[in-house]
């Protein structure tokens, strides 16, 4: 009697005996495959904006103050140092410009530690148009022995001496603000005068300086309310 093998009983027959059957491959159906792939895609995009968003708002130097530059002082380099901001601040001014800074004229009293910012610096004081600048050459006696500091109002007295003196007289006086530091000087004598740049109605400048001219003139600083 013939008994007929069929090649699947041959094929376990090869097969040894404890090993689990090896089916074929299983595949992924076609809607899974989309659905991998899509997260996949999403994952990359998520990775690059993460990146982009890092570069644009990471951490950069700008440009703070180290020493006080007040208003109307020159400011110079070593006045400037760096510090680390998080990202975009348009108003601080970033530490590749700093010589656009070097040399400027504070417009404003700039404190250690604060950033520069724009507006804060210029090559020049600003005179307004009804304004002008007088420069005053004052004794030591005839100013506050107390430091002047630009911003400072003060008032501008004529001080007139000898037969010029009634006793009924009123001093003359103008308002003025100081525009920079004062800064010493010496006359051909020797004596010590010191020249402070006050800002002062234009109509009321020729009368300042000729009291200047003459040496009949003094400043005075008033408290504040």
């Amino acid at each position: 009697m013939t008994t007929e093998v069929t090649s699947e009983e041959t094929q376990k027959k090869q097969m040894p005996a404890g090993l689990p059957h090896r089916g074929k491959n299983p595949k992924l159906p076609s809607r899974r495959k989309g659905f991998v792939a899509a997260v996949l895609a999403m994952a990359v995009l998520g990775a690059s904006l993460a990146w982009v968003g890092t570069r644009s708002t990471g951490s950069h130097q700008v440009l703070t103050v180290k020493n006080d530059v007040f208003r109307g002082q020159t400011i110079k380099q070593e006045d400037l140092t760096s510090l680390s901001v998080e990202g975009e601040q348009p108003q601080y001014i970033d530490i590749n410009r700093q010589g656009d800074v070097v040399g400027t004229k504070a417009q404003t009293n700039l404190l250690a530690g604060t950033p520069v910012v724009e507006g804060s610096f210029a090559s020049a004081m600003p005179v307004p148009e009804d304004m002008s600048i007088v420069g005053l050459g004052l004794k030591p006696a005839n100013m506050p022995g107390r430091e002047l500091v630009p911003g400072d109002k003060v008032r501008v007295v004529h001080t007139p001496s000898g037969e010029q003196l009634t006793g009924d007289e009123t001093l003359k006086t103008v308002a003025a603000v100081i525009e920079r530091y004062p800064t010493a000087s010496e006359d051909a004598e020797g004596n010590s005068n010191f020249i402070v740049d006050i800002r002062v109605k234009k109509a009321d400048a020729p009368q300042i300086v000729t009291w200047s001219s003459s040496g009949l003139v003094g400043i005075v600083l008033d408290g504040e309310k």
